[in-house]
């Protein structure tokens, strides 16, 4: 059964800006083509690898990049750069970031050059940053922009919990924070096998995820989210449909019955707004009260706290096993 809706009648104003919301929290996928040094043994303790400048990477574009030397002027332009820079270490070094970048909280208190989808190149220049970091895919224009009045951009966007991992370690290399970034990841990859493990042996239960309601939006197969719910010991019952973001009809969704409905946390929703709905009460998730709303910036920023937003959808899921 198709599941896509064919427009509705819905103004090029609205989808536009909600791709734009997803572009802000969904990035696109970390290039297979960055490498990453190995950890060093020191003392029978794994450790990174000291990174010494000038310093040449592939970004996510296929650019070789190459850093001169360590960064002490940086401007991020995407909301889950920011979070890495300051997690591992760098925030004193961060001297601009966007209007949507508001963790952690001093990340607010940074100049600002725009917005996420259009950064300003006056308000970037004037800063003066040695190492722009960038995110593929909206940004492309802007970063060949950049490139051609000099400054050093380098993009990354991960798509999954992996890249995810591999995007932090490589912030580390092109920073000079190699052994934070190091320290990050190797915690991370302890509370995702920690939630893994729980859910492992766990029946596999049937998820709805709201990305929007007028019109209803949800996550399709080649997103991060619905890798999120695959890992947390979920299906996601749009898995199938034919695009990233698809319109979902209020009759399939009755009728492929969510045993869970979530949704990220934003103002104007709520748990009993969604009850409400004509025809929700048909929902298994609704009759149950199975419904959650999350975190929108946990489960959508593949960042440091990625891991917390997967914790956070597997307890949804499964709250018998934590």
């Amino acid at each position: 059964m198709e599941n896509i809706k064919n427009g509705g009648g819905k103004t090029m104003f609205k989808k536009r800006a909600i791709i734009s919301l997803l572009f802000i929290v969904m990035l696109v996928s970390f290039s297979s083509g960055c490498s990453n040094k190995p950890a060093a043994l020191q003392d029978g303790k794994e450790t990174a690898e000291i990174i010494q400048f000038p310093i040449t990477l592939t970004d996510r574009l296929g650019r070789q990049v190459t850093i001169e030397k360590q960064p002490q002027r940086i401007i991020s332009i995407a909301p889950v750069n920011t979070e890495i820079l300051f997690a591992v270490g760098l925030g004193d070094k961060v001297v601009g970031v966007t209007d949507h970048c508001d963790y952690p909280r001093e990340a607010t208190e940074k100049k600002h050059i725009g917005s996420f989808s259009e950064p300003n190149i006056e308000l970037i220049l004037n800063l003066q940053p040695d190492l722009v970091l960038a995110s593929s895919g909206v940004q492309d224009e802007y970063v060949k922009t950049l490139e051609n009045l000099g400054v050093t951009v380098f993009t990354v966007g991960p798509k999954s919990i992996d890249d995810t991992l591999k995007t932090i370690e490589l912030v580390g290399q092109i920073t000079g924070q190699n052994e934070a970034a190091h320290k990050i990841t190797a915690d991370m990859r302890r509370k995702l096998q920690s939630v893994t493990d729980k859910v492992k042996n766990a029946k596999k239960i049937e998820v709805f995820w709201e990305v929007w309601n007028e019109p209803l939006m949800t996550v399709g197969p080649n997103t991060f989210v619905n890798s999120l719910i695959e890992l947390a010991g979920g299906v996601n019952i749009a898995a199938d449909a034919a695009k990233d973001y698809p319109e979902y009809s209020l009759e399939v969704l009755i009728e492929r019955n969510p045993k869970v409905y979530l949704a990220g946390a934003h103002p104007g929703i709520d748990i009993n707004k969604i009850k409400e709905r004509k025809g929700y009460e048909k929902i298994s998730a609704v009759k149950n009260n199975r419904i959650y709303l999350l975190d929108s910036n946990l489960v959508s920023r593949p960042g440091p706290r990625i891991v917390d937003g997967l914790e956070e959808i597997a307890k949804a899921i499964h709250p018998e096993l934590f």
